[in-house]
Parts: C-alpha cells; sequence; structure tokens
C-alpha cells in the first residue's frame, strides 16, 4: 500500500524472479520455520479454542494459519504465492457454502467488491498494491464478510508507523523504499477474526 512516501509494491522487474521461484524457496527456514510453524499451529487451534467446530471455528482453520504463513512468506520475499492464496480462497469458500449458505453469498459479494477495489487500484496506480495484495484482500472478506473494512483499516494503521520511522530516516530517499503489506494485511485480519 502506498503511504506517504513509501510504496509497497516491488519494482515491476523483480517481481516475477521471486514469483517463478519453487514454493520449498520461498517457505520460512532454519528458526524462522520452527516459529512460523508454531504460530500456525497456534492460530489453528486458536480458531478452534474460541468458535469450535461451528462455521467460523472451520474457517479459521485455513484461514488464521494460512494468514500467518503468508505473512512471513510477504515479509521476506515481498510476494504472496497464488499456489497458497488460491487454495485457501478455494478452501474457506467451500466451508462457508457447506457450513453457512445463507452466509456465504453474502461473504462473498463482499469478497468481490474489496478484492476487486485492490485489483482496480492496483491497475491504476501499479505501484500502490500488488495484485497478491488484491488477492489476499478478496480471501479476507471471504472470511471475515462486512468485517472486512475494519481488518483493512487495522493493516493500514499498523503499516503507518514503519512508514513513518522510514521517512524520518530516510527523508525523501524513504519515497523509494518499499513495504510489504501483505503482513500488516495479516495481521488485521487475524485481530478482526479473533476479536471482532
Amino acid at each position: 500500500m502506498t503511504v506517504p512516501m513509501v510504496s509497497a509494491a516491488e519494482p515491476a522487474e523483480a517481481k516475477p524472479a521471486v514469483e517463478r521461484r519453487p514454493l520449498r524457496e520461498l517457505l520460512p527456514t532454519d528458526g524462522l520455520r520452527v516459529l512460523v510453524a508454531g504460530a500456525m499451529l497456534a492460530a489453528l487451534v486458536g480458531s478452534l479454542v474460541r468458535f469450535g467446530f461451528d462455521s467460523r471455528g472451520l474457517v479459521g482453520i485455513v484461514f488464521a494459519p494460512t494468514l500467518v504463513l503468508l505473512a512471513a512468506i510477504d515479509a521476506r520475499h515481498r510476494v504472496l504465492p497464488n499456489v497458497i492464496v488460491g487454495p485457501a480462497i478455494l478452501a474457506v469458500g467451500l466451508i462457508l457454502a457447506v457450513t453457512d449458505p445463507g452466509a456465504f453469498l453474502e461473504h462473498l459479494v463482499i469478497a468481490a467488491a474489496a478484492g476487486g477495489f485492490f485489483f482496480a487500484f492496483t491497475a491504476f496506480i501499479p505501484r500502490a498494491f500488488g495484485m497478491g495484495d488484491a488477492k489476499l484482500v478478496f480471501l479476507l472478506g471471504l472470511a471475515l464478510g462486512s468485517k472486512v473494512l475494519p481488518a483493512l483499516l487495522l493493516g493500514v494503521f499498523a503499516q503507518l508507523p514503519v512508514a513513518l520511522y522510514l521517512i524520518a530516516k530516510h527523508g525523501s530517499a524513504a519515497r523509494k523504499q518499499t513495504i510489504p503489506f501483505g503482513p500488516f494485511l495479516a495481521l488485521g485480519g487475524l485481530v478482526v477474526f479473533f476479536l471482532g
């Protein structure tokens, strides 16, 4: 996301090389792997403890660990792999359609509106967001429904201190630096999912 003097997207020439890398090369390594796996497990268990095996709890066993993994990958490689986002969207959609068909259509419309807005924004201002951010917003909308807006706002506000730090440290040169938006979207999604 573009914040004052800071853009979140990778330069166009750097992005394709990362996207072509096999998923195993994007996954966390060494000690970080254990930390991310532990956080994913905590998110999965937390979802079941908080919501049980109802629709929200079942959505959470896919949604919450996926957000943790995507945040870790995007923070390091600045990419949100389709091979993770796509199946997560499909799984969350199927779980909602089976466990809460009444809410499924509403969530789908909200996801299409939120994701569509980000897709359009990316098309008009390519360095503002990446297409992966738009797909992640679609996933957030599908899982959170009408609560997606607070999640997005929380993500934006969580990113501001980082942007302000870069501006304070680098001055006008910060305009050329980038911040991955995925970790902040994931944070907003997790907070709203568990506390919203």
